[in-house]
């Protein structure tokens, strides 16, 4: 238990990155990219927050069967959660992550009084209350998780499409044939993959480049197909930075905040992965308290 729970005007961060509905996706994704961001709030002409489009909506589009149109003539309100979930600033920290955890979601526009538009608390400043509030109060065993997901670097991102839509973090922790962590993947790593992508995904195995290769039995030079099959090795963050099992949890949160990371991967004396620790273990920390 803490004395006093945090409020949220102490740790939502001003000002917040901002779209219009009629934006394309194309437009907001690279948006996204640049700011290195997983969510923008997409708001009206005055200010009040109408939507919120995040990495998931995006690979929604790049991976669903619905939109088979270029990014470009997608609109952001074609694709954007309506009416989205807000808090005014004077409420706890406690209470977003409560309202996190109920509605699945990774971050909460902040409003005024008149529904304005003020600031944005998310998933990763509510890891900065839990290193600030909860010192020496948990170990990292304490807290991870032990049903992680995980995949092989051989594996399609098809595979670790799906992996990522059922996974509660939106994580996937690459592991090698011995259990040790190479690689982790994040749905924003789908969403901004520098990898034709969108092609890909609708034209499946019939994707392919030509090359020209000779024959030597015709004598000739002849063209032949190239699949492409773009798999997690192509796509994931390598050599990922892990964490001890008696380590202090408040260390596991603010290396997620410090190094803008989504996940931990918990290893043994031998590195071999016995968990994981997300901004979910810290939002549940909050939310029971």
């Amino acid at each position: 238990m803490i004395a006093m729970a945090p409020r949220i005007s102490s740790y939502m961060r001003s000002p917040v990155y901002v779209v219009s509905p009629t934006d394309s996706l194309a437009y907001v994704r690279n948006y996204m990219l640049k700011k290195e961001i997983s969510r923008v709030v997409v708001v009206n002409d005055t200010g009040i927050p109408v939507g919120i489009l995040t990495v998931t909506d995006i690979i929604e589009t790049l991976f669903g069967r619905n939109y088979q149109k270029p990014l470009d003539s997608i609109l952001v309100n074609e694709v954007m959660t309506s009416n989205p979930i807000v808090i005014e600033e004077s409420k706890s920290v406690k209470t977003a992550s409560y309202l996190m955890l109920r509605h699945k979601i990774g971050g909460l526009p902040v409003i005024d009084k008149r529904g304005r538009l003020i600031g944005m608390l998310t998933k990763t400043d509510i890891a900065r209350a839990f290193y600030d509030k909860y010192k020496g109060k948990f170990i990292v065993s304490d807290l991870m998780r032990r049903d992680f997901t995980t995949a092989l670097s051989s594996h399609s991102i098809f595979y670790v499409a799906r992996l990522l839509e059922t996974d509660p973090s939106g994580k996937v922790i690459v592991i090698d044939s011995d259990n040790k962590p190479i690689g982790v993947i994040a749905k924003k790593d789908l969403a901004y993959a520098q990898l034709p992508i969108s092609a890909l995904i609708t034209r499946g195995k019939d994707r392919y480049i030509k090359t020209k290769i000779p024959d030597i039995y015709r004598n000739k030079i002849v063209s032949i197909r190239m699949y492409l099959v773009p798999i997690a090795e192509d796509i994931m963050s390598n050599n990922p930075l892990t964490i001890s099992l008696d380590e202090d949890a408040s260390k596991a949160a603010e290396l997620i905040v410090r190094e803008n990371i989504g996940v931990l991967p918990v290893v043994d004396e031998s590195n071999n992965i016995k968990g994981t620790i997300t901004k979910l273990e810290f939002l549940n920390v909050f939310a029971k308290s």
